[in-house]
């Protein structure tokens, strides 16, 4: 297909008014390669220690969980009261007692989990059948455990 020579007029009329007006600004942004938009930098303000809240988590705004208080709670370690003598098994040739769920024989070694969860280790030193006790040592303290029953 022939190109039209009026369509050929119409380019050639908007081409020297583009040339006739001069060269084109471009804005900033554009006129430099380098130089990219501006970034804004993020700022988030954790609460201060009194409580006074200066800024919000911008992913959860109604979360409260910022301006709660960082109290260190205050966990009480392992004592030997959280130890239980729930059963002692065999005959005095081989006795076995059952502490905290854990089995041992005299002269064994091993860690028990207390009621509020955490480990203790412990030595059996001896097992009495007829008396219903295990003597057992922690940290080098010696306590006798009295049979508990199992609750």
């Amino acid at each position: 297909m022939k190109p039209r020579p009026h369509t050929l007029q119409c380019l050639l009329a908007a081409l020297l008014l583009m040339v006739a007006a001069g060269p084109l600004t471009l804005p900033a942004a554009l006129a430099s390669p380098n130089a990219g938009p501006e970034i804004q930098q993020s700022v988030f303000d954790y609460p201060n220690p009194n409580g006074a809240s200066k800024g919000r988590d911008p992913f959860f705004p109604d979360s409260t969980r910022l301006q709660e208080s960082k109290s260190p709670k205050q966990s009480r370690g392992p004592s030997l009261s959280d130890l239980a003598l729930k059963s002692i098994l065999g005959t005095p040739p081989q006795v076995f007692a059952i502490i905290n769920n854990h089995t041992f024989a005299p002269g064994d070694e091993g860690d028990v989990i207390t009621q509020n969860g955490q480990r203790l280790h412990i030595h059996c030193v001896a097992i009495n059948p007829k008396a219903m006790t295990a003597t057992v040592e922690v940290n080098g303290t010696s306590v006798t455990l009295p049979y508990t029953g199992v609750p």
